[in-house]
């Protein structure tokens, strides 16, 4: 609901008195767009018909979700067991929660794609997608059972091996947002 007139108007002398609009937010969109309403501007001159009034839109980020276009980006918290041997983890969307296979030995860092998940069209021509990406969660404290089978399972793992990467390996992975826009358009 629009309260009162932009203060710039305001300033300049161009809005002569105060009114009250309900206006309808259509779902899906995007900071910085303009809603046209027609006929509810200022009169014309000379007594002509009154123009347009422009509402720009300020939306405010989200606290777990970003943005791009229609499709939204999450990073998703998974136990290492999870990730080693499949299984399936529950994903937060605008529509609730949606529940998702992860398969057997999925890495952490890996983008799972929820299609139609993301933000519905301004227009109502359906909707982007969720990209949710999973980041192995590590435990902070550990009960002496947890411990002791952490110290078996690594006793069998193979150890770490260092493999040297270039500086755009690097860079790809600190630019993870980037490389999933690039692999999903």
């Amino acid at each position: 609901m629009l309260t009162k007139p932009c203060q710039t108007c305001r300033g300049a002398g161009r809005v002569s008195h105060d009114r009250k609009l309900t206006v309808k937010i259509p779902a899906g969109i995007a900071d910085g767009q303009q809603l046209r309403l027609q006929s509810e501007g200022e009169a014309g001159s000379a007594g002509g018909a009154a123009g347009h009034l422009y509402v720009v839109v300020h939306v405010h980020e989200h606290e777990f979700f970003r943005r791009d276009g229609l499709n939204l980006f999450c990073e998703i918290p998974v136990n290492f067991t999870t990730l080693a041997l499949g299984g399936e983890i529950v994903v937060p969307t605008l529509d609730g929660t949606d529940s998702v296979k992860v398969p057997e030995g999925t890495a952490t860092g890996t983008t799972l794609r929820l299609r139609g998940k993301g933000m519905q069209d301004v227009g109502g021509r359906g909707r982007g997608d969720l990209f949710a990406t999973v980041q192995v969660q590590t435990p902070k404290k550990l009960t002496k059972e947890q411990r002791h089978l952490v110290e078996q399972l690594a006793k069998v793992l193979p150890k770490e091996q260092f493999e040297p990467r270039t500086h755009d390996d690097e860079q790809d992975e600190r630019n993870l947002f980037d490389r999933v826009k690039r692999m999903f358009g």
